[in-house]
């Protein structure tokens, strides 16, 4: 197994110009700097990124992420920043770019949404070394979701309004979804906070492999900005755990 230093992990801060709930959501102040100065400043502390970089479509949020220190060689296609465009291909965009124009060719791709500001250093350098120390193809970042429990959870199954459990359990032609929670197997929501996978398997056009991994986040520090509500409780959060502090 190769050490932290002899794998070469690349940083990547996707930010479109187009956003619905939150116009110009990516460069709305939050706490006194503009959204997407917070992944790029907690990215540059990190201790295990070799590099970073800002896939954006949009000149504007090009040069307010530049003025913070981050590298923008780039500008991402038209056809990769739609509403409907996958994550893989800007990712695959900024593997090839990279490869081509710079002759460097990183082993683990590291993704840093804007709309998580309130990551750490140590969420994005504990998911690099989960890759490298138990040779994980991807980990995610979760979350304990409680109370909303997925094995309480019905689908619809017919006009008429009949149902079936979401996820059936082994005492459900019994008790139905009244399972005492002790006895539910334990899960997580996956959240944007840190993402991570190897490139070999971008290569493949896969963004994940079977080596699957997650690094649990407190709930806490839980926010995902699509909402004027939710920079709101994002500045509340920074505030109460001296996260804008991390990035001055």
């Amino acid at each position: 197994m190769r050490s932290e230093k002899e794998v070469k992990v690349l940083g990547i801060v996707p930010a479109r110009g187009g956003s619905k709930g939150i116009p110009r959501k990516n460069i709305i102040d939050l706490a006194g700097k503009p959204l997407i100065a917070h992944t790029i400043q907690t990215a540059h502390q990190a201790s295990l990124l070799d590099a970073c970089i800002v896939s954006t479509d949009d000149i504007e949020i090009a040069d307010v992420a530049r003025k913070f220190g981050a590298d923008v060689p780039f500008l991402r296609p038209a056809e990769l920043a739609q509403d409907n465009s996958t994550d893989i291909g800007f990712m695959q965009h900024a593997i090839d770019w990279v490869a081509e124009h710079r002759q460097w060719k990183p082993d683990i791709l590291v993704m840093l949404q804007p709309t998580s500001p309130t990551r750490t250093p140590d969420d994005i350098d504990s998911v690099i070394r989960i890759m490298v120390d138990k040779n994980a193809d991807s980990v995610r970042t979760v979350v304990d979701p409680s109370p909303h429990n997925p094995f309480k959870m019905w689908t619809f199954i017919d006009d008429e309004g009949r149902m079936k459990p979401l996820l059936p359990t082994e005492y459900f032609d019994t008790l139905g979804t009244d399972v005492p929670r002790q006895k539910l197997p334990k899960y997580f929501l996956q959240i944007g906070f840190v993402y991570a996978t190897r490139v070999s398997l971008l290569r493949q056009g896969k963004v994940i492999g079977p080596r699957m991994f997650g690094y649990v986040i407190p709930r806490e520090r839980l926010v995902d900005i699509d909402s004027y509500e939710d920079l709101a409780r994002a500045e509340s959060i920074m505030a109460a755990h001296d996260l804008n502090s991390q990035t001055d």
